[in-house]
């Protein structure tokens, strides 16, 4: 964008947005949650220390899918992610089912990740046990104000936070270096293969992949704001995978760390990486860990507050939700979007099912990555010119390959998966008949009635 051209306003936007470095830390923070913390002791349960290899291979599953969200960011330099991609190259029709059902999975993500913000924050100040429902409201409403205000206050916010939670996890992850050998030498990682009693290989493998992989769930959120950043088209490729090449290091390090200082005694705790931590730099590493999985829920919801209402935005921009929604305010902040995506979020909070439909959630993730990946596929036949910063090698195998383990995954979980998708789709498409089909072309029919 030359900003010659740009009125005062405009630069102001523009400086607001996300450098580079901001959106590679804003593509680390929408993925590393507080989880993290509960990783080791999760995937150990299955595999013992052979969860190592698994957990390389699964961030390399991570990667194939998004080297396809890299090479199809490069083609738009707007908000929508994936809704976009599947629009341009699929049409209106399958783009409508991916955006919509994609903004329902993040309002539903995001008030799921209110009340995990809100139940970590009640564990560690037991004080605050009655208000525990309140926390959590009171949370959205906070970040959806903030917004509000516009992208330069939360992008502040975002980026603080994301150092902040950054800070116990890096300085982990460096302990964890010098640990490693001594782990080994004290048998902690022998023998290298621990399968439960009973439990058949193959089946222990799908399963520590999976919640592996539920562990990056969320590398697709910058390329859904990518309207956010400063020359996405060049910057959102890079973030993607810069991001998540470093969370890929830090959970390796985090894992061979918490292994390398506790072997099995890692089944014998529910805090693997505090109890790992202490032992390497004392009482202090508990306190460490414990404030830094509350700043990191905490950063996973200023995240979620940015993302969310613009979701919605992305789809109505572009004719197929009201444009009501897309409006926005003199700073910028779509108003109307972040007014209805915070009102959904708390509603689900009162409702109690937010859990079950966070669960689900993450099924419904693969319903983004899967038209991605083709989108590769036939927005190079559509756009055979267009220079974009990343193109994946090897023709059609790795789109091709990224699209066959998101339906494993999703089999892998639970096969009526691909029912709850199918009834997801027809709710979509039913939304999609009754907007565009009956009530856009009603009006057109009667302004050429007039």
């Amino acid at each position: 964008m030359d900003a010659t051209k740009l009125t005062a306003q405009e630069q102001e936007q523009e400086k607001a947005k996300f450098s580079f470095s901001g959106a590679t830390l804003y593509g680390i923070n929408a993925v590393i949650g507080s989880g993290i913390f509960l990783l080791p002791q999760k995937i150990y349960k299955g595999l013992g220390p052979a969860s190592l290899a698994v957990m390389l291979g699964t961030a390399l599953l991570v990667i194939l899918l998004a080297v396809c969200l890299a090479e199809t960011a490069g083609y738009f330099n707007k908000n929508g992610g994936a809704f976009q991609y599947s629009k341009a190259a699929f049409g209106d029709f399958v783009g409508f089912n991916v955006g919509f059902l994609g903004w329902a999975v993040t309002i539903i993500a995001w008030s799921a990740m209110a009340a995990g913000f809100a139940r970590l924050f009640v564990i560690t100040f037991k004080s605050f046990a009655p208000y525990e429902l309140l926390l959590s409201v009171s949370l959205i409403i906070l970040l959806s104000l903030m917004n509000i205000s516009g992208l330069k206050t939360s992008k502040m916010f975002t980026l603080t936070a994301t150092v902040a939670k950054l800070i116990p996890i890096v300085a982990f992850s460096l302990c964890a270096i010098f640990f490693i050998k001594g782990g080994i030498d004290k048998g902690n990682f022998t023998p290298f293969l621990q399968l439960e009693p009973g439990v058949d290989i193959m089946k222990a493998i799908s399963s520590t992949a999976i919640y592996i992989f539920y562990g990056f769930i969320g590398f697709e959120t910058m390329s859904i704001v990518a309207g956010e950043m400063r020359n996405p088209e060049k910057n959102v490729p890079r973030a993607i995978l810069g991001s998540i090449s470093i969370v890929s290091v830090l959970y390796m390090l985090i894992i061979a760390g918490t292994i390398a200082m506790l072997g099995s005694r890692i089944l014998q705790t529910d805090a693997s990486v505090q109890d790992a931590f202490v032992e390497m730099i004392g009482p202090v590493g508990a306190w460490i860990v414990s404030i830094g999985a509350l700043i990191s829920i905490a950063g996973l919801n200023i995240g979620e507050s940015i993302m969310v209402p613009r979701y919605g935005a992305a789809i109505a921009n572009e004719g197929l939700l009201p444009k009501k929604i897309a409006e926005t305010n003199s700073k910028n902040a779509p108003i109307v979007a972040i007014i209805i995506s915070g009102i959904l979020a708390i509603a689900l909070l009162f409702s109690g099912k937010f859990e079950e439909l966070a669960a689900l959630s993450v099924v419904f993730r693969f319903f983004q990555y899967i038209p991605t990946a083709l989108a590769v596929l036939v927005l190079r036949k559509k756009y055979p010119d267009k220079k974009v910063v990343f193109r994946v090698p090897f023709g059609p195998v790795i789109p091709i390959l990224a699209v066959l383990v998101s339906l494993v995954m999703i089999w892998g979980e639970n096969p009526m998966n691909y029912v709850y998708g199918l009834i997801g789709v027809l709710i979509a498409s039913a939304v999609y008949f009754i907007y565009i089909v009956l009530i856009c072309k009603n009006k057109v029919l009667e302004q050429e009635g007039e």
